[in-house]
């Protein structure tokens, strides 16, 4: 036990901006290949504990990562202070728009997977003989009622009158708009009874 004990450093520390005064809060101290780390707390403090064969991975946002190796001592407690150098990254030119460019959406589309389809699905397919289609439902009526209720109060019976209500609207629009369409040819229609 006394070895393992030896083996193990506990790492406390500080990290700090390029001007060694001010804290880093949210840094994060990670050991290197594995997924064990801390974060630092509002004053840029942290505790970890490592081997000595350890290397510990220090990221702040908005500064430079940088390794460190806890050096060979033959000591449990190490105190330290991590200072973290700035970095600066360009980001590219933002373009907004109301909508996306022209080259945007065919990248899209390009990018888009399509599933593979063959012409026949099925390979023993023969031409002609195709099963008949089913007869359509009959229409409901007093005499079924399910039919009826079904169609009167199911979403899908619902959303067919809203169908035929939409197309009896558009038939309606087109008429009339083919009616204006022949009276453009007329100066005055109006007086002839």
């Amino acid at each position: 036990m006394p070895s393992l004990a030896q083996r193990n450093i506990r790492i406390s520390g500080t990290v700090l901006q390029p001007d060694r005064t001010t804290p880093i809060p949210g840094a994060t101290i990670v050991k290197v290949n594995t997924n064990m780390g801390v974060v630092s707390d509002e004053q840029g403090k942290f505790l970890i504990d490592v081997a000595q064969t350890d290397t510990l991975m220090i990221r702040a946002l908005g500064f430079k990562p940088l390794l460190y190796l806890p050096k060979a001592l033959p000591v449990s407690e190490l105190r330290v202070n991590i200072v973290l150098q700035e970095d600066s990254v360009m980001l590219g030119e933002v373009e907004v728009t109301s909508r996306p460019s022209k080259e945007m959406i065919d990248r899209a589309l390009r990018n888009m997977k399509r599933e593979q389809t063959s012409q026949t699905k099925n390979p023993n397919y023969l031409p002609g003989f195709e099963p008949e289609p089913p007869a359509p439902a009959a229409p409901p009526t007093i005499l079924n009622p399910f039919g009826l209720m079904y169609d009167l109060f199911s979403s899908e019976g619902k959303q067919k009158r809203q169908l035929q209500e939409y197309l009896e609207k558009q038939e309606a629009e087109r008429r009339r708009k083919e009616q204006d369409d022949y009276n453009r040819f007329f100066k005055d229609n109006t007086g002839y009874q």
